[in-house]
Protein backbone atom coordinates (compact mmCIF):
# COMPACT_ATOMS: atom_id res chain seq x y z
CA UNK A 1 0.00 0.00 0.00
CA UNK A 2 1.41 3.35 -1.05
CA UNK A 3 2.09 5.97 1.77
CA UNK A 4 0.95 8.77 0.24
CA UNK A 5 1.54 12.41 2.11
CA UNK A 6 -1.19 15.40 1.23
CA UNK A 7 0.05 18.83 2.14
CA UNK A 8 -0.53 22.74 0.69
CA UNK A 9 1.27 23.44 -2.60
CA UNK A 10 4.07 25.75 -1.96
CA UNK A 11 5.19 28.25 -4.41
CA UNK A 12 8.14 25.43 -5.85
CA UNK A 13 5.48 23.70 -6.96
CA UNK A 14 4.17 26.17 -9.20
CA UNK A 15 6.14 23.71 -12.33
CA UNK A 16 4.10 21.04 -11.62
CA UNK A 17 0.73 22.31 -10.85
CA UNK A 18 1.04 24.08 -13.81
CA UNK A 19 1.33 20.78 -15.26
CA UNK A 20 -1.61 19.25 -13.47
CA UNK A 21 -4.08 22.61 -14.56
CA UNK A 22 -2.85 21.17 -18.28
CA UNK A 23 -3.81 17.76 -18.19
CA UNK A 24 -6.77 18.18 -15.74
CA UNK A 25 -8.03 20.85 -18.69
CA UNK A 26 -6.73 18.73 -21.91
CA UNK A 27 -9.27 15.85 -19.97
CA UNK A 28 -10.17 12.92 -23.08
CA UNK A 29 -9.97 15.91 -25.81
CA UNK A 30 -7.15 15.66 -28.80
CA UNK A 31 -5.83 18.74 -27.94
CA UNK A 32 -5.85 20.98 -24.57
CA UNK A 33 -8.70 23.34 -24.40
CA UNK A 34 -5.77 26.44 -22.69
CA UNK A 35 -3.75 25.25 -25.80
CA UNK A 36 -6.88 26.64 -28.00
CA UNK A 37 -7.48 29.69 -26.20
CA UNK A 38 -4.04 30.81 -26.01
CA UNK A 39 -3.17 29.66 -29.61
CA UNK A 40 0.36 28.39 -28.06
CA UNK A 41 2.02 24.95 -28.24
CA UNK A 42 2.02 22.91 -25.12
CA UNK A 43 5.54 24.88 -23.87
CA UNK A 44 3.65 28.38 -23.77
CA UNK A 45 0.54 27.46 -22.67
CA UNK A 46 2.26 25.95 -19.45
CA UNK A 47 4.66 29.00 -19.34
CA UNK A 48 1.09 31.19 -19.31
CA UNK A 49 -0.84 28.61 -16.59
CA UNK A 50 2.55 28.96 -14.21
CA UNK A 51 1.86 32.76 -14.07
CA UNK A 52 -1.76 32.32 -13.85
CA UNK A 53 -1.20 30.56 -10.39
CA UNK A 54 0.51 33.24 -8.78
CA UNK A 55 -2.44 35.42 -8.64
CA UNK A 56 -4.64 35.25 -6.17
CA UNK A 57 -7.20 36.59 -7.92
CA UNK A 58 -7.84 33.83 -9.94
CA UNK A 59 -8.77 31.64 -7.03
CA UNK A 60 -9.49 28.50 -9.23
CA UNK A 61 -5.62 28.22 -9.86
CA UNK A 62 -4.06 30.33 -7.60
CA UNK A 63 -1.06 28.06 -5.82
CA UNK A 64 -2.24 28.92 -2.38
CA UNK A 65 -5.76 26.86 -3.05
CA UNK A 66 -4.17 23.69 -3.93
CA UNK A 67 -3.40 20.14 -2.26
CA UNK A 68 -0.61 18.34 -3.16
CA UNK A 69 -0.41 14.17 -2.82
CA UNK A 70 3.16 12.87 -2.51
CA UNK A 71 4.57 10.05 -2.61
CA UNK A 72 8.41 9.13 -1.15
CA UNK A 73 8.32 12.82 -1.47
CA UNK A 74 7.74 13.01 -4.67
CA UNK A 75 4.56 15.15 -6.02
CA UNK A 76 2.53 12.85 -8.16
CA UNK A 77 -1.32 14.58 -7.98
CA UNK A 78 -2.82 17.61 -7.17
CA UNK A 79 -6.14 19.72 -6.92
CA UNK A 80 -7.56 23.16 -6.47
CA UNK A 81 -9.97 23.39 -3.73
CA UNK A 82 -11.44 27.29 -2.86
CA UNK A 83 -14.57 29.35 -1.56
CA UNK A 84 -16.37 30.52 -4.72
CA UNK A 85 -15.89 34.01 -5.67
CA UNK A 86 -19.36 36.35 -6.35
CA UNK A 87 -17.43 37.25 -9.66
CA UNK A 88 -18.76 36.41 -12.90
CA UNK A 89 -16.95 34.24 -15.19
CA UNK A 90 -16.61 37.21 -17.76
CA UNK A 91 -14.56 38.60 -15.24
CA UNK A 92 -12.17 35.99 -14.50
CA UNK A 93 -12.30 35.93 -18.33
CA UNK A 94 -10.98 39.38 -18.47
CA UNK A 95 -8.24 38.16 -15.42
CA UNK A 96 -7.28 35.85 -17.34
CA UNK A 97 -6.41 37.71 -20.39
CA UNK A 98 -4.84 40.08 -18.02
CA UNK A 99 -2.28 37.51 -17.95
CA UNK A 100 -2.01 37.13 -21.66
CA UNK A 101 -1.59 40.93 -22.28
CA UNK A 102 1.60 40.78 -19.98
CA UNK A 103 3.02 39.26 -22.90
CA UNK A 104 4.51 42.01 -24.79
CA UNK A 105 5.58 40.17 -28.20
CA UNK A 106 1.86 39.49 -29.10
CA UNK A 107 0.34 41.90 -31.02
CA UNK A 108 -3.26 43.48 -30.49
CA UNK A 109 -5.02 41.03 -32.78
CA UNK A 110 -4.02 38.04 -31.47
CA UNK A 111 -4.94 39.36 -27.68
CA UNK A 112 -8.55 39.54 -29.37
CA UNK A 113 -8.49 36.36 -30.44
CA UNK A 114 -7.83 35.21 -26.76
CA UNK A 115 -10.65 37.46 -25.58
CA UNK A 116 -12.76 36.02 -28.28
CA UNK A 117 -12.29 32.64 -27.00
CA UNK A 118 -11.82 33.10 -23.56
CA UNK A 119 -16.13 34.20 -24.01
CA UNK A 120 -16.68 31.03 -25.77
CA UNK A 121 -14.96 28.80 -23.02
CA UNK A 122 -17.63 30.51 -20.64
CA UNK A 123 -21.08 29.64 -22.87
CA UNK A 124 -20.04 26.04 -22.24
CA UNK A 125 -19.54 25.95 -18.20
CA UNK A 126 -22.38 25.87 -15.59
CA UNK A 127 -22.59 28.40 -13.17
CA UNK A 128 -20.87 27.34 -9.98
CA UNK A 129 -22.82 27.54 -6.89
CA UNK A 130 -22.45 30.31 -4.74
CA UNK A 131 -22.56 28.31 -1.44
CA UNK A 132 -20.84 25.21 -2.52
CA UNK A 133 -16.66 24.26 -1.66
CA UNK A 134 -15.40 24.29 -5.15
CA UNK A 135 -12.82 22.18 -6.27
CA UNK A 136 -10.70 22.63 -9.81
CA UNK A 137 -7.65 21.09 -11.99
CA UNK A 138 -7.84 17.09 -10.36
CA UNK A 139 -5.15 15.45 -12.22
CA UNK A 140 -2.70 12.29 -11.16
CA UNK A 141 0.57 10.83 -12.86
CA UNK A 142 -0.20 8.05 -15.20
CA UNK A 143 2.00 5.49 -12.70
CA UNK A 144 -0.05 6.44 -9.70
CA UNK A 145 -3.85 6.39 -10.89
CA UNK A 146 -5.96 3.86 -9.83
CA UNK A 147 -3.85 3.90 -6.45
CA UNK A 148 -6.18 6.18 -4.34
CA UNK A 149 -4.39 9.04 -4.77
CA UNK A 150 -7.41 10.59 -5.86
CA UNK A 151 -9.64 9.71 -3.32
CA UNK A 152 -6.91 10.86 -0.18
CA UNK A 153 -6.81 14.23 -1.88
CA UNK A 154 -10.66 14.52 -1.91
CA UNK A 155 -10.90 13.00 1.66
CA UNK A 156 -8.72 16.46 2.46
CA UNK A 157 -9.87 18.65 0.81
CA UNK A 158 -13.68 17.41 1.94
CA UNK A 159 -12.23 18.21 5.40
CA UNK A 160 -11.17 21.32 4.78
CA UNK A 161 -14.40 22.43 2.83
CA UNK A 162 -16.60 21.51 6.26
CA UNK A 163 -14.15 23.12 8.41
CA UNK A 164 -15.00 26.45 6.59
CA UNK A 165 -18.62 25.81 7.11
CA UNK A 166 -19.67 24.62 3.76
CA UNK A 167 -22.66 21.82 3.39
CA UNK A 168 -21.87 21.11 -0.35
CA UNK A 169 -19.26 21.21 -2.81
CA UNK A 170 -19.15 21.04 -6.25
CA UNK A 171 -16.95 20.12 -9.30
CA UNK A 172 -17.15 20.31 -13.21
CA UNK A 173 -16.54 17.51 -15.76
CA UNK A 174 -16.34 17.99 -19.48
CA UNK A 175 -19.06 16.21 -21.55
CA UNK A 176 -17.09 12.52 -22.28
CA UNK A 177 -14.63 12.69 -19.96
CA UNK A 178 -16.26 9.38 -18.18
CA UNK A 179 -12.78 8.19 -16.38
CA UNK A 180 -13.46 11.57 -14.41
CA UNK A 181 -16.64 11.66 -14.05
CA UNK A 182 -16.28 7.88 -12.74
CA UNK A 183 -13.97 9.09 -10.23
CA UNK A 184 -16.01 12.04 -8.61
CA UNK A 185 -18.59 9.85 -8.62
CA UNK A 186 -16.97 7.36 -6.44
CA UNK A 187 -16.33 9.89 -3.81
CA UNK A 188 -19.75 10.95 -3.88
CA UNK A 189 -20.80 13.74 -6.70
CA UNK A 190 -23.40 13.55 -8.14
CA UNK A 191 -24.27 15.15 -11.78
CA UNK A 192 -27.26 18.01 -10.89
CA UNK A 193 -26.82 20.20 -14.13
CA UNK A 194 -25.09 20.45 -17.97
CA UNK A 195 -24.44 22.85 -20.06
CA UNK A 196 -24.34 22.72 -24.05
CA UNK A 197 -23.37 25.11 -26.48
CA UNK A 198 -22.28 25.04 -30.16
CA UNK A 199 -19.77 27.46 -30.46
CA UNK A 200 -18.10 26.03 -27.74
CA UNK A 201 -18.35 22.14 -29.28
CA UNK A 202 -16.93 24.08 -32.36
CA UNK A 203 -13.88 25.37 -30.71
CA UNK A 204 -13.30 22.40 -28.53
CA UNK A 205 -14.55 19.17 -29.40
CA UNK A 206 -16.66 18.36 -26.66
CA UNK A 207 -20.56 19.93 -26.31
CA UNK A 208 -20.19 21.48 -22.78
CA UNK A 209 -19.39 20.64 -19.38
CA UNK A 210 -21.42 19.09 -16.38
CA UNK A 211 -21.73 20.26 -12.54
CA UNK A 212 -21.23 17.37 -10.06
CA UNK A 213 -22.44 18.31 -6.66
CA UNK A 214 -21.61 16.15 -3.21
CA UNK A 215 -23.28 16.69 0.30
CA UNK A 216 -20.37 17.63 3.29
Amino acid sequence: MLKINIRPAQEKDIPFLGGVMYVAAQSHLAQCPWDVIFGEPKNRTLTLLQRTLKIPELYWSYFGNFWLAEVNAKPVAAMCAFAPAVETGTHLADLQLSIFRQNAEYSESQIMGVSERLAIATLGLPDELNDAWGIESVAVLPEFRGKAVVDRLFEKVFDKGRAKGFKRAQIMCLKGNHQAQKTFERNGFKNVMEKEDAAFEKLFGTAGAKLLVKKL
